[in-house]
């Protein structure tokens, strides 16, 4: 006998609040006697209890019974045979690789699947499904139990998010179409409910957590030979902690940090002047739980050179750009924008224009038109003054702001968080905020055309600018998963993973798909070699507190459901329903409140 719903059976801990009950006195009751003389040798008992003597009359365990017999009926319990078809799907995302106390998640899980190998009939078949980085069958089908532990002992966790499936849907479908008597998800989330087909088996604890979510190597700026690097830690846990960061190049140590990073937050930090190295590597040398996200990857920027599209009306002012070294810049009307291919720009510039919705490259805006959804704007001013500003700020270095008077500005009155770097009486006029971990920047006024040395506080302003969006132009690599485009027609190529497996490249392939593990893949064609770093970016992955439950509703109808399971509750109920008959006609109904048995010419007396 199984329980689909065990939680209810902890009503049976309640069971001992029946004897309450019976351990209370009474409340006296009025009588009346004809004669007092029988009464007159009773006296108050020295042994008597507080609380009464316990008197438990024969109704009292059947009302145990009735109570018991409905807690077992809201468990749901149903009489099991031994499936002969099984599917057993593990979860095999990179939060599997979460320790408890020294064993892993997936280990705990893998355990879990080899105890229901053992309970199986040795001719029963068995299929196994992984769900990263899609719900898929693993292996042959039909494996026996013997050859479906060998396997399993084969697997490992991958440095992948799950699949974003309705569970409930895709388990039942999966038991439908394959016809399984019953299917295991073995995972380390929690579940609600479970099927007569589907079982939930959760692993691991919610554990606390840090990560380091973000990590890039770019130029400080367009005239500095160094790189400057960014990262971004997050503290997934429920109190304020202590995590020190550190940076290595080409396996070398170069940098070391201490960050206090509040709960639940993130806080981002830079390391300037690191010197150049093939790839660079950030970790935190706090130990946790997960060591996968303890560490990103970052390669050294190929070119000193900042990409532009600029979208514009005006192009001859914004053309101006192309005088500062090290600016490519490309120029389209703003009904072209959507059939621009933008893959290839480090920075794309709005000019009196706006999109329908917000690039993925990092984003400048000048004077945007309404509506859009980073800011509205406010009534015109001409010669406005700048009334406050960012100290330390890189748009804000050598700004002579005293000096810096645009002839035309819009205060701007912003629609979405982010901070004001440059303020005049009326509003912002520069406001910065990033989305996704994409800088958006936001002006009131016109900076270009671009004077150089004619117009220095307006021109130092816009060298800024471009190395502010610097730090965002950094190769940040790809998303594991994310698949690596290759050079098309080239043959006899191969990537070495993070492992170091040598894969030789088929000719004409246009890309590499097997990027599940992070870490810097080395591309190699001929006497050339490139690197690629892969990082996981599932914050879903990395946050162990608790995660989202599995809602299970339903059955999976399979093909051997009825004779696998039989429900067994309603027989429960059945058996209360007739206690409580055999209860009303054993127990009479209490006489009427307040009725009295009367004695002409008696005088009342009250007893317990």
């Amino acid at each position: 006998m199984e329980f689909l719903n065990p939680t209810a059976l902890y009503g049976l801990f309640a069971l001992p609040l029946l004897l309450v009950p019976y351990l209370l006195r009474r409340k006296p009751r009025r009588y009346v006697f004809s004669s007092l003389f029988i009464f007159s040798a009773m006296g108050a008992d020295p042994r008597a209890r507080p609380l009464g003597r316990l008197r438990l009359p024969l109704i009292f365990l059947l009302q145990l019974l009735l109570l018991a017999l409905m807690i077992f009926a809201l468990g749901e319990p149903v009489l099991t045979a031994r499936p002969s078809k099984v599917a057993i799907v593990l979860d095999n995302s990179a939060s599997m690789q979460a320790l408890t106390s020294g064993k892993t998640r997936f280990d705990s899980a893998r355990d879990k699947a080899l105890e229901i190998f053992a309970d199986l009939d040795y001719g029963a078949v068995l299929d196994i499904y992984l769900n990263a980085p899609r719900l898929e069958r693993f292996g042959r089908a039909n494996f026996t139990p013997p050859e479906a532990a060998r396997a399993l002992r084969g697997l490992k966790p991958v440095d992948l998010g799950e699949a974003p499936l309705d569970y409930n849907g895709a388990l039942s479908q999966l038991a439908r179409e394959q016809e399984y008597d019953r299917v295991y998800f073995l995972t380390d989330r929690p579940a609600r409910g479970q099927s007569g087909v589907i079982r939930v088996i959760t692993v691991g604890q919610p554990q606390a957590n840090y990560a380091i979510t973000d990590f890039g190597v770019h130029h400080g700026s367009l005239t500095d030979v160094r790189l400057t690097g960014s990262a971004e830690v997050a503290n997934f846990s429920s109190t304020e902690s202590r995590i020190v960061i550190a940076v290595r190049g080409g396996g070398a140590p170069l940098v070391t940090r201490e960050l206090v990073v509040a709960a639940g937050a993130q806080v981002s930090t830079t390391f300037e002047g690191l010197p150049l190295h093939p790839y660079y590597e950030a970790l935190i040398e706090t130990r946790d739980s997960l060591a996968l996200d303890n560490r990103r990857y970052a390669v050294s920027p190929a070119t000193k050179k900042l990409r532009i599209l600029g979208i514009s009306p005006r192009p001859q002012a914004l053309a101006s750009l192309r005088a500062i070294a090290g600016v490519e810049l490309d120029i389209v009307a703003p009904r072209e924008y959507e059939k621009t291919d933008r893959g290839r720009y480090d920075l794309e510039i709005f000019h009196f224009s706006a999109p329908a919705v917000l690039p993925r490259n990092p984003t400048l805006f000048i004077i945007p038109p309404s509506p859009n959804e980073l800011v509205d704007l406010r009534n015109p001013a001409t010669n406005s003054s700048v009334s406050g500003w960012r100290e330390g700020h890189p748009l804000t270095r050598y700004v002579n702001f005293s000096l810096f008077r645009p002839s035309y500005a819009r205060a701007l009155k912003p629609q979405t968080p982010g901070e004001s770097i440059v303020s005049s009486p009326d509003g912002p006029l520069v406001y910065a905020t990033t989305k996704h971990g994409v800088g958006f920047l936001v002006l009131g006024f016109d900076p270009f055309p671009y004077l150089g040395q004619d117009n220095l506080p307006m021109s130092i302003f816009t060298v800024n600018m471009i190395d502010w969006f610097l730090a965002f132009s950094g190769d940040r690599g790809k998303a594991t998963g994310e698949p690596i485009p290759l050079i098309a027609g080239q043959s006899g190529a191969e990537i070495i993973t993070p492992a170091g497996e040598q894969i030789s490249l088929r000719s004409g392939a246009s890309i590499f798909s097997e990027t599940r593990y992070q870490g810097i893949y080395q591309m190699i064609n001929r006497a050339e070699k490139s690197l690629m770093a892969v990082n996981l970016r599932d914050l879903n992955e990395s946050d162990l507190r608790q995660s989202a439950p599995i809602v299970l509703a339903g059955e999976g109808n399979a093909k051997g459901e009825k004779s696998v399971l039989l429900p067994f509750w309603p027989y429960f109920m059945l058996a209360a329903l007739i206690l409580v008959l055999l209860e009303w006609f054993i127990n009479p109904r209490m006489a009427p409140f307040g009725r009295r048995i009367q004695v002409r010419g008696a005088m009342p007396f009250k007893v317990n």
